[in-house]
């Protein structure tokens, strides 16, 4: 397998182009939400919003198992519901509000070598992409990570799942993406992931060929929501950089 057989080359974002890091996230949430809570005169303790957020991603986990769409804002209302504040409360816009913006301005690291492995894609002419399924922080937050960290510019083509309207694996959001790399042909792109659901099924069931990627977090079958016993991708990585040799773009220069 050489440079010269692959157009593109697309990637998940959390836990393969940017560490997750959901206590900070939540702690974020926590903070903001309380702030807003002390502010209209409400308390409430810290088990039971701890307990709303529990709610909150349960909720998310079912509808994206099922493909449905599940936002910031749904995810809010969920947490509102659990804390019996009404859509008619003074309070309530801005809760949602502080739940779906409290994200923004974290710091999240990126995955060790892959500014290496952009900067060398692109050098190689490699179109490169994102296909994301969006959580509960929205994509707009998203690019703003990859903006800190100065790789925002490094590519070509996003496909966030809250803007296309599909989580994967289906093939809507792959072919998304290819349309927008300009590939016509989805054996001649990549897609680089941890999860085996989405990342691998997706990639594929498109035709494009599939890699996992572990350096973050090691997807076991039936370690996500509607996994059974899932079939690996065609290549597994430990290192970004791996993907170089792998494409005899660059040897294995793995610390």
């Amino acid at each position: 397998m050489t440079a010269d057989a692959f157009e593109a080359v697309t990637f998940d974002f959390w836990d393969t182009l940017v560490r997750a890091d959901p206590v900070s996230t939540r702690r974020a949430r926590s903070e903001r939400m309380h702030a807003v809570l002390h502010h209209h005169g409400l308390y409430v303790e810290a088990e039971v919003l701890d307990d709303a957020f529990d709610r909150a991603v349960a909720a998310f986990d079912r509808r994206w198992a099922a493909n449905e769409q599940f936002r910031g804002e749904h995810a809010a209302a969920v947490v509102l519901d659990r804390l019996e504040i009404p859509v008619t409360h003074p309070a309530h816009l801005d809760l949602v509000l502080a739940f779906v913006e409290a994200p923004e301005g974290l710091a999240h690291d990126l995955a060790p070598g892959i500014v290496e492995v952009l900067d060398e894609l692109g050098r190689a002419g490699i179109h490169v992409g994102i296909v994301c399924d969006v959580g509960l922080t929205p994509s707009p937050v998203l690019r703003s990570y990859l903006e800190a960290h100065g790789v925002l510019e490094r590519f070509d083509h996003w496909s966030f799942s809250d803007e296309v309207g599909i989580y994967k694996p289906a093939p809507a959001i792959f072919e998304h993406a290819l349309a927008g790399l300009g590939v016509d042909d989805p054996r001649r792109a990549l897609h680089v992931g941890d999860l085996r659901r989405t990342d691998v099924a997706g990639a594929r069931d498109m035709g494009m060929v599939s890699v996992r990627y572990r350096g973050l977090r090691d997807d076991h079958p039936g370690a996500s929501p509607g996994d059974g016993v899932l079939a690996d991708a065609d290549h597994v990585l430990d290192d970004h950089r791996e993907l170089l040799a792998l494409l005899g773009l660059a040897s294995d220069r793995r610390p």
